[in-house]
C-alpha cells in the first residue's frame, strides 16, 4: 500500500486519512489496529472518553514502528477542562498511550464552565508548551467558537477543528472560516454513520472507477483543500477498502454531483454536549 499523503497547515504535518477508534472496545482495538498499521495507516485518533487509550498504547508499543512515523491524536473530555485537571488528564492519557507526547491534543466538545473557554484554551497551550503535545486544536466548535478560540490562542496556533463532515453535511460557512485561519478540517463520522455506503449517486460514480460508495465518499473528502478524514471500523475488509483511495481521482462533474447531496443532516448531536449549531 502506498504511503498516505500528508496535510501541512499551521506547522501541522498530518496524514490525510486516519484510523478512528470511536466505539471500539479494547478487544476490538487489539485486533483491528495492528491490521490497520500493517495496511499503512499511520494516523490514529482516540479520546479519553472512548476508554481505549490503553489498548491503543499497547498496540503502538507492540508495533515496533519508529515513533516519528506515527501521528497520534487524543481529546480531553469536558469534565477535565479546569486548567489543573486538563494537564493532569493529559499526563494520564500519555501514560495509557505509553507515549512521551501526542502529536495532536484536542478539546473534545465546546462545553465550558461559567468562566468561559479562555482558561481551558490557556491550559491547552500550556500542554503544548510543556511538551505534552506537538499540536493543539478543537473539536465540534461552531463558527463563533472557532473565531473566539483563534482570537485567544493567536494566528497559526491551532491546527484543526475536528467536526462532523460528510456529503450529507457540507458546512460551507464553517469551512470558509477554517480556510481563512489555515486550520485543517478533520472529518469525523465521514460516512454519515454508514448511511453513505448505500447512496445510489455514490455507487453510480464509483462504478466508473471500480470503487464502492464509501470509497467515493472518502475520496471526495480528502481531495478537498485542508481536509482529513478519520473513518472508524472494526472490519479488516473495510479498513483495507478505506485506505485504498489514492490511485483514482474524481472528476469535476463527480465532485459537483456529490456536493449536491448536501441535506444539512447531522448524525452526531448529543443534547448535553452539542452547541447551538451554525445554521
Amino acid at each position: 500500500m502506498d504511503p498516505v499523503p500528508t496535510l501541512a497547515a499551521n506547522g501541522l504535518n498530518m496524514p490525510t486519512l486516519g484510523f478512528g477508534t470511536f466505539r471500539l472496545d479494547d478487544e476490538t482495538v487489539g485486533r483491528i489496529l495492528p491490521e490497520a498499521l500493517a495496511l499503512g495507516y499511520r494516523h490514529i485518533d482516540t479520546a479519553q472518553i472512548y476508554g481505549n487509550e490503553a489498548a491503543v498504547g499497547r498496540v503502538i508499543a507492540g508495533a515496533g514502528l519508529p515513533r516519528e512515523q506515527l501521528f497520534v491524536t487524543t481529546k480531553v473530555w469536558v469534565d477535565r477542562y479546569q486548567p489543573a485537571a486538563l494537564i493532569e488528564s493529559v499526563h494520564q492519557s500519555l501514560e495509557r498511550l505509553q507515549l512521551d507526547q501526542v502529536d495532536l491534543l484536542l478539546l473534545h466538545w465546546p462545553v465550558f464552565a461559567q468562566a468561559g473557554m479562555n482558561p481551558t484554551l490557556e491550559a491547552l497551550m500550556l500542554a503544548r508548551a510543556s511538551g505534552l503535545t506537538r499540536h493543539i486544536g478543537i473539536s465540534n466548535f461552531t463558527i463563533d467558537q472557532t473565531e473566539q478560540a483563534v482570537s485567544f490562542c493567536g494566528a497559526d496556533s491551532l491546527a484543526t477543528n475536528q467536526i462532523e463532515y460528510h456529503a450529507y453535511l457540507a458546512q460551507p460557512r464553517l469551512r470558509r472560516v477554517l480556510g481563512r485561519h489555515n486550520l485543517v478540517l478533520t472529518a469525523h463520522t465521514p460516512l454519515a454513520r454508514a448511511e453513505l455506503v448505500n447512496d445510489p449517486v455514490l455507487w453510480d460514480i464509483g462504478s466508473q472507477y471500480g470503487k464502492t460508495a464509501a470509497q467515493v465518499a472518502l475520496r471526495w473528502l480528502i481531495e478537498q483543500d485542508r481536509v482529513a478524514a478519520i473513518p472508524a471500523t472494526a472490519s479488516p475488509h473495510h479498513a483495507k477498502a478505506n485506505i485504498d483511495l489514492f490511485k483514482f481521482s474524481l472528476s469535476a462533474e463527480d465532485r459537483e454531483r456529490i456536493a449536491a447531496l448536501d441535506r444539512a443532516q447531522r448524525y452526531v448531536n448529543p443534547e448535553e454536549l452539542a452547541p447551538d449549531w451554525d445554521k
